[in-house]
């Protein structure tokens, strides 16, 4: 009977993810638009996507205006509309952790799936270019703010807080794997979704395991930080020092992870230590509105991957 009524919980949990999923799409939507309507009103025919007669650093403040309220709206309508509550985001200092161990690990599993999702891109010839950062100034700021701090922040609540905290109940499996999937596939991306979906998983265990998502915010800032000055180098760095810092990323966090990782495991850790038993991971496809999401969203990263 408990197994019966978990199964029924998770369907219905993953159904609100999935719901929630799709608004956070819809509100992005709409909020451009407004923003763009508003710029439009100043400037004749500007929008986000063309913005004539705004700066960089304007434009950056819009775009994060935009985002941040595409993705409180969900939040808030779960908040009033299902039995999530403010204590099930896990806004709370985090039961005691090890940042040193927990940072190498995430930043090794990160930097490896970057590396596999830009050689799969490369085979697959999807491969895109560098992100557009301005030179420095009051817009690389806002650039920063836009795509970093904002993302770990706003990101973590959203996902390892209110969608975590609705699949909870249904055990650390399922609240782990189906907001990291969501996660993923919300980055519309091919290879940026393989990268999402391991840092996902991660940062989820991180909020089972230390029941807070804190460290994941800390974690998710500094990989993002990482990415960023990796970007910013092959834009204004000479080709040899930002191939040499990007390599080095890429490989020695990986190596270093393993190692730190072989240490811990002789040491006694297990990464099923502290979470909660319930259905298995993949029973949040028990809810046919979850799974179409997935496979709509799916089909457009596969999509987008061939028109880039």
């Amino acid at each position: 009977m408990q197994k019966i009524t978990k199964i029924r919980g998770v369907k219905g949990a993953a159904s609100w993810c999935a719901l929630s999923a799709v608004c956070y799409l819809a509100a992005l939507a709409l909020t451009e638009t407004i923003v763009s309507f508003f710029m439009g009103l100043r400037v004749e025919g500007a929008t986000l996507t063309a913005p004539v007669g705004f700066s960089q650093t304007e434009v950056g403040l819009l775009t994060t205006l935009s985002s941040t309220a595409a993705i409180l709206i969900p939040i808030f309508l779960l908040l009033r509309l299902t039995r999530l509550r403010a204590d099930d985001l896990r806004l709370l200092w985090p039961m005691p952790w090890s940042p040193l161990f927990c940072l190498s690990l995430f930043l090794g599993v990160a930097n490896a799936a970057n590396l596999f999702g830009s050689l799969l891109a490369r085979l697959i010839g999807t491969a895109g270019g560098s992100i557009a950062l301005p030179a420095g100034g009051s817009a690389l700021l806002v650039s920063f703010l836009n795509l970093c701090l904002v993302p770990a922040l706003l990101e973590e609540i959203f996902f390892r807080g209110a969608l975590q905290g609705l699949l909870r109940p249904c055990g650390s499996a399922a609240a782990i794997f189906g907001p990291a999937l969501l996660f993923a596939l919300l980055h519309l991306d091919l290879a940026q979704g393989i990268t999402a979906f391991v840092c996902g998983v991660f940062l989820g265990w991180l909020t089972e395991r230390t029941g807070s998502i804190l460290p994941g915010m800390l974690l998710h800032l500094i990989n993002n930080t990482i990415a960023f000055s990796v970007a910013y180098l092959q834009l204004y760095a000479s080709r040899e020092v930002a191939l040499g810092v990007e390599l080095f990323v890429l490989l020695f966090f990986p190596l270093f992870a393993l190692w730190m990782l072989w240490h811990a495991v002789r040491q006694g850790f297990h990464f099923s230590d502290g979470l909660r038993p319930g259905v298995d991971a993949w029973d949040v496809f028990s809810s046919p509105l979850y799974t179409v999401a997935v496979l709509l969203l799916a089909a457009f990263c596969v999509q987008q991957s061939q028109i880039l």
